[in-house]
Order: structure tokens, then sequence, then C-alpha cells
């Protein structure tokens, strides 16, 4: 019997652009900082400010997602999905790049507007959210943001944002019983909402934090902020998305050279840029009281990287957590499962995508299973792709990686390039440490016994 209608399931349910939305597909993630940051801001005092660093595809959205709904019935729990917004009611994912701080602080107004206009049982004063288009339209004056001279409605862009926040909520005052873990509604563009049409990433002029525009625009929100908290519980509100900028000096701006986001005044968690982890500047981040990564799984031992690690099993949890209702238990066996796993370097996107190319191929070929033969094609697919464009000097840094015994990051340029677009990989430790991804140690690169002078 033809197991095509199975492949086609595991295809639509492997993919590597969506964080799992279903609870029952997480396989837990013993090294996720997502328990930890659940224990902080469940605290009865104290704003926690924090902020979770990787590259992109370790499964970040993934963990604030399971932060978000472990919150969600203690705490008014806002998800604002930076890089979905700049996708989907934007329309231009690049402009991500190039978002200032205020430029975040104003649409978590947005986001808070649409969330408590439609959630909660009470209105937000309209003077506040005309004092919110005010301020947006002075600092877009002040930075040369095109099209400043225009009249912003932030009630209307409100209606425009895709939210997503706790479905019910008790009011203050209401008995501690009568919270509890309600879920997550997410609000998508209202019907009949305007087209977006706010210039956003392309501000001309920075301006300092202090200068009086900027803070206009930070109280505006904390007004906001202040109203539902005297109202409601606690907010929460959890930024995703800022782990797409890539460039150190953009990621300086917005979270060293600017205080503006860590100034709301809520409990806030923020995906960051791997760019501030990798670099020593990681330290000076000012007012985030905690710094978190969430590095790869490790696939790969540390001491012999070409043996297997003990993030295998996480993604042998993740894959039959995700089938347990398919009734396929022999569809791919544990053997390849952990292929397939070793060679996503431990990377949760990685891991996605290999699962969705082999549904893929093995739809076309009708195949009862996943063969080694099957899978030795998906690998060397992916593989082939992931050497594209890598010259010397990439090759050169990343044997120099293999070759110490620490497998620490050399002091060459090149090194965050090769981060920046997972051809480098982190992994925990100790301390963390570093290794090429596994796709490359295929035929690129061969793994070695050698080590570097100092790196004992």
């Amino acid at each position: 019997m033809s197991r095509r209608a199975i492949w086609e399931t595991l295809y639509k349910r492997f993919d590597p652009f969506r964080p799992a939305d279903n609870p029952a597909w997480r396989a837990e993630r013993v090294r996720s900082p997502a328990n930890r940051i659940v224990q902080r801001v469940a605290m009865p005092f104290g704003d926690t400010r924090a902020l979770v660093t990787g590259t992109t595809g370790t499964g970040k959205s993934t963990e604030l997602l399971r932060i978000a709904e472990a919150r969600s019935g203690q705490d008014f729990v806002i998800v604002l999905d930076l890089h979905r917004h700049f996708a989907e009611v934007v329309g231009d994912e690049q402009a991500l790049r190039n978002v200032g701080a205020w430029e975040v602080v104003f649409l978590a107004g947005l986001a808070l507007v649409r969330a408590a206009s439609e959630l909660l049982p009470y209105p937000i004063p309209p003077s506040y959210v005309a004092d919110l288009s005010a301020a947006w339209e002075k600092v877009a004056r002040a930075t040369e943001t095109p099209g400043a001279q225009a009249v912003v409605d932030a009630g209307a862009l409100a209606k425009a944002m895709v939210v997503l926040a706790s479905a019910g909520l008790p009011l203050l005052g209401a008995p501690a019983a009568a919270a509890g873990a309600v879920g997550l509604k997410v609000l998508e563009a209202a019907s009949g909402a305007l087209k977006w049409n706010l210039p956003i990433g392309q501000a001309a002029r920075r301006r300092r934090d202090q200068d009086a525009e900027m803070q206009t625009l930070l109280q505006a929100v904390n007004v906001l902020i202040g109203h539902v908290q005297s109202k409601a519980m606690r907010i929460l509100l959890l930024i995703d998305g800022l782990d797409r900028i890539v460039e150190l000096d953009r990621a300086e701006a917005l979270f060293i050279e600017s205080e503006m986001i860590a100034q709301l005044e809520c409990r806030v968690v923020v995906s960051g840029p791997f760019a501030l982890r990798s670099s020593p500047v990681a330290s000076a981040i000012p007012r985030f009281n905690l710094i978190l990564p969430l590095v790869n799984e490790p696939v790969m031992d540390h001491r012999d990287p070409t043996q297997r690690g003990p993030g295998l099993d996480f993604f042998c949890e993740l894959y039959a957590r995700r089938t347990a209702d398919l009734g396929a238990p022999d569809l791919v066996p544990r053997q390849e499962l952990e292929r397939l796993a070793y060679y996503s370097g431990g990377r949760a996107r990685d891991f996605v995508k290999l699962i969705r190319a082999l549904a893929e191929q093995a739809w076309l070929d009708d195949a009862p299973s996943a063969t080694p033969a099957l899978v030795d094609a998906v690998l060397d697919s992916m593989r082939r792709l992931l050497e594209t464009g890598l010259d010397e000097g990439h090759i050169e840094v990343l044997e120099a990686v293999m070759a110490n015994s620490r497998h620490r990051i050399p002091s060459d340029g090149r090194a965050r390039e090769l981060l920046t677009y997972g051809h480098l990989l982190p992994y925990p430790n100790e301390s963390e440490w570093y290794y090429p991804h596994p796709l490359l140690t295929m035929h690129l690169l061969r793994p070695t016994a050698r080590s570097t002078s100092g790196s004992a």
C-alpha cells in the first residue's frame, strides 16, 4: 500500500519557517533558557528584562511561545513577531534589518492597543492613542523618515497588526484561583483594516534616547502600559524577530546605543541578534538583567566531533511527537533519524528542513520507508547547497576551528560571517565551543586530530 498520504502529512507538519504552535509537538529542551525565564517573570516584584540570543534557526520562536503559554493565565501576554509583521504586513522583510529602537517601541505600543482593545473588557482612552500617533510624527520628522509629514492614525494601524495575546485574563483584584493556563489567541489583521502604509526602517538620521521627541514616544507607550496594568494583571511583552539582524553595528544601535526597548515599563523578553552573543559587547548591554543563549543541541561530542552527542535524543523526540498519531513508527528508522539529527548540526530549523526534504523525495519515489540511500540523497543535496560560495579563506577559518582542541573562534572577521550564515555553529559546554556545520565535514572538510599550539 502506498504511503504517499503519510509522507504528504509529514511534509506539511515539518515547516522550517513556522514555530511549533502546537504544544503537543514540542520536545522538552533541557538546555533552553525558557524555564529560567518563566521563573523570573513569575516573581511578584521587579520587571524582568530578558534577552535571548542565538543564531537563526535554533528554535528561539518556539521557546518564546513556550514562555508565553506558561504565563498566559497569570499575565496579559503579548507576543509581537516582528519578522512576521515585516513579511506579511509591511511587505518588506529586509526593512527589519534597519529598524530603529524607537520603531520597535512604537510597534510594541500598537500591539498593545490591538490586544487590549479586543481582549480586555474596557476601552483604552482615545487620547492615549492620539498621543501615540503624535509622538510617532515628531520622531519621524526628527529622524527624517520618508512621509514624516503624513498624519498617522495609530488606532487604524493597530488593526492591521498581527498579534498573539492572552485569550482571557482575570481582572485586577480577582481571586488567585481564577488564574490559569488560558492559552493564547492569534489576532489576525482586522477585517477592513487599512493597508499598512507607514514607512518603517527608513529613517535617515539617528537620534539619541534623551532627545525630547524620543522621550515623548517612550512615555506615550509607557502610559498605555501603565493604563492596562492598572486594570488587569501585569503585562509580559515578548518581542520576536530581532535575531534576523546580523550586522553588529545594527545590533549595537538597538541594544547598546539605545536603551528604549529595555525602558518599556513591563516585563520584556526579546529574541536578540546573535551578533551580540558572538562579540564582547554582550557584557555591556544595559538594563537587561538576563542575557541568555539558546545554542544548538550538542549532536556531536566536544572531545571528538566525529562521534555523536547527547543532543540526538531531542530531535528523535521532536520527530516522535509530530508523528505519534500517524500509525507509522517504521517510517523513518531510528538509525536514520539519528543521522539526520547529527547532520542538522543541532539546529532545529535544519533538522526540520531535512525531514521535509526527506518527505518530499519519499513521496516522489513512493517509498514505503526512509532507506539509507534515500537519506544519503537528501543529505548530499543539502551538503552541496551549504558548500556553495565558500572560498579558500572560509575553508581556512573552518579548518582552524576544527584543529583547535577547544574549538574556539579564531580572531578572523570571516568567522563572524560564517557564524551568521550557519556554516560555523555554537554549542553548549562550560563555555561555548564552535565547530563547522557537520554537512561541511562530509566532503569539503576532513576532521583531524591536530590541535593548534595554543589550544590546550
